[in-house]
């Protein structure tokens, strides 16, 4: 029998997602491209919607992607889910732009040297480039998005041993709907922050109901009270 607790299993080989989620990657984006491309260089008429297959292997990486959002370390909590989208999205939009592109080169050299004459299709060369250009503005965006996530939840972590420390008094609290399996609460606190200003946060609690005019300890960022995400609050045990 395993000892090893399913949720920490992967640890030990903490190599292995970032290997699987490169070559997923890598497949969905030749796999666009190999479409694009086959699609652009036919030398005969391909019907517009057939374009749409590109989008296949997007989907199914985004599929697994999203399967592996689920997760409780910081550093993937920040890849996911707006950083993740824009990646793929880029990724997507790029191969697919640069399959266009080519593929309506390798038709037009063809053609070209048989003589042939027809449309060049400038317009389909266009739309790819087009493609190129948006995709790799959002691969840079995702990339930019994703490290200012990461620095926002380094700052969370912060907080939540250093930020200012302050009472906090519950003002409301009513039954939030929750799950089939857990109850939750909406409580809202009041505190002051150092300027003696009252702010009011509102947050859920689980492990139990809190009492309406029972006090809290609460910490938040000195240099942004009023930032929801860094506020922390520390819930006195039951009576």
């Amino acid at each position: 029998m395993s000892t090893t607790d399913p949720q920490r299993r992967l640890q030990r080989r903490s190599w292995f997602l970032p290997a699987l989620r490169a070559v997923l990657w890598t497949l969905s984006g030749l796999g666009a491209f190999a479409i694009a491309f086959a699609i652009a260089a036919a030398s005969s008429g391909t019907p517009g919607w057939a374009a749409s297959l590109a989008a296949i292997p997007l989907l199914l990486a985004i599929a697994v992607g999203i399967t592996d959002a689920n997760t409780d370390a910081p550093d993937r909590r920040a890849a996911y889910p707006a950083p993740y989208l824009l990646w793929m999205l880029g990724l997507w939009a790029a191969c697919v732009g640069a399959g266009l592109v080519l593929g309506r080169i390798r038709r037009n050299s063809g053609a070209v040297a048989q003589g042939v004459e027809y449309d060049l299709g400038w317009s389909v060369i266009a739309l790819g480039c087009v493609l190129v250009v948006i995709g790799a503005a959002a691969l840079v965006g995702a990339r930019l998005l994703r490290a200012a996530r990461g620095r926002h939840a380094e700052r969370v972590r912060s907080i939540r041993t250093t930020g200012r420390r302050v009472p906090a008094v519950v003002t409301e609290v009513t039954r939030n709907r929750g799950s089939n399996t857990s109850v939750y609460w909406n409580v809202t606190l009041r505190f002051q922050d150092d300027d003696g200003t009252e702010r009011w946060h509102r947050t859920l609690q689980q492990t139990h109901r809190v009492e309406v005019g029972s006090t809290h300890w609460i910490r938040f960022d000195p240099a942004d009270p009023g930032r929801r995400s860094t506020i922390h609050v520390e819930w006195a045990p039951p009576r």
